[in-house]
């Protein structure tokens, strides 16, 4: 080794190497513009509707795939049965560049009211849109797809964003009940929100292939693939989407995130009260309930086409809880002081159904 020759050719190794990495050089400036139009009226006594459209477009944004991902094509095909390498020296290159774009739009409507001095109710619905090319670049974020089946057909990526949410209702209230005479029941709220929301995208794959190898790791798709009232123990068509076999030379016609999950559905109420003390003290009770019915609200399903239990779903989230708390707020040499006392208690939600029943079948939001 010379200055002049700082690295050597005969002293370049690659052997060992496991995991290659990369990224452009000469990246593009990503950007993102975004636009908005919100319009609000008064309508009778205590109401207003307000009716609001969102949007924003991304443009060069991050996305990996494999540089080095093989030809797959039959007249590629070398002698010793291998497919060539753009690096024959590597394996797998995860290379970033800044070559994604994203697109997303929205519309809603929101109510809200005042009965009273002591009722307040608000009310929201979302409708929207999201699409891109790549969602996440280390990694997924769900049940996606993180890189992209044919390096050379970057775009043939494009569909429904990880966290594209197509519909979206959101609920509040609170109400101060008027009950002034007794001194214990005075001055109570009663707060409560709903939630619900369909499901997220997923890809249907395959599992028993190499991405590595250039093999198709989605599947055809003959049909829509969704069922009319799926459950836990089959949420999608798994006939609607049969494998490619090996020796194809070619990939899947199933895109990307093409099939919805389940939705969301919680109730949480809360019940409060705030005790003065003294001028400067106070005291605050709260008590609070997440997911009051106790709703099942099931996860992903498993996406991989070719293996058992494939299209079932075996997790969900959200189970009911509760907790109260006890909080004490006053003035100690001119500060505000916080002590809080709480207990939360966990029950789980009922066992997922795995029969096809009517109550396995038909009980979730989509």
């Amino acid at each position: 080794m010379t200055v002049s020759n700082a690295f050597p050719e005969a002293r370049r190794r690659v052997g060992g190497i496991t995991s290659t990495n990369g990224q452009d050089v000469n990246q593009a400036s990503q950007y993102i513009q975004s636009w908005s139009l919100t319009t609000e009226r008064e309508i009778g006594k205590g109401s207003v509707l307000e009716v609001a459209f969102a949007g924003s477009k991304g443009t060069n944004l991050p996305r990996r795939f494999d540089l080095n991902q093989p030809d797959r094509r039959l007249e590629a095909r070398q002698a010793d049965g291998t497919f060539p390498r753009l690096f024959p020296q590597f394996q797998t290159i995860n290379y970033i560049i800044n070559g994604s774009n994203s697109i997303y739009n929205s519309g809603s409507v929101t109510v809200k009211r005042r009965f009273s001095k002591k009722l307040f109710v608000r009310a929201a619905y979302t409708y929207a849109k999201s699409i891109d090319e790549s969602s996440n670049t280390g990694g997924t974020i769900a049940a996606g797809f993180p890189s992209a089946q044919d390096s050379r057909n970057l775009h043939g990526e494009r569909g429904r964003s990880d966290f594209d949410i197509g519909h979206s209702l959101v609920g509040a209230f609170i109400w101060e009940p008027g009950i002034a005479k007794n001194i214990v029941l005075r001055k109570w709220q009663l707060a409560g929100t709903t939630r619900a929301y369909t499901g997220a995208p997923f890809t249907p794959k395959m599992a028993n292939v190499s991405l590595d190898l250039g093999e198709a790791v989605r599947p055809d798709r003959i049909a829509s693939g969704r069922l009319a009232a799926p459950g836990a123990d089959e949420w999608f068509d798994r006939a609607a989407f049969p494998l490619v076999a090996r020796g194809s030379f070619r990939y899947g016609s199933s895109g990307r995130n093409v099939l919805d999950g389940p939705g969301f559905f919680t109730f949480d109420i809360s019940l409060s009260r705030r005790f003065t003390i003294t001028e400067r003290t106070a005291m605050q009770f709260r008590w609070e309930t997440f997911n009051l019915s106790n709703r099942a609200n099931f996860n992903l399903p498993l996406t991989q086409v070719d293996v058992r239990g494939g299209g079932t779903i075996n997790t969900a989230r959200g189970f009911k809880s509760w907790g109260c708390g006890l909080s004490f707020k006053g003035g100690i040499c001119g500060r505000k002081r916080t002590l809080s006392l709480s207990n939360t208690t966990d029950r789980l939600a009922p066992p997922l159904p795995y029969s096809n029943t009517s109550e396995g079948k038909g009980s979730h939001f989509r």
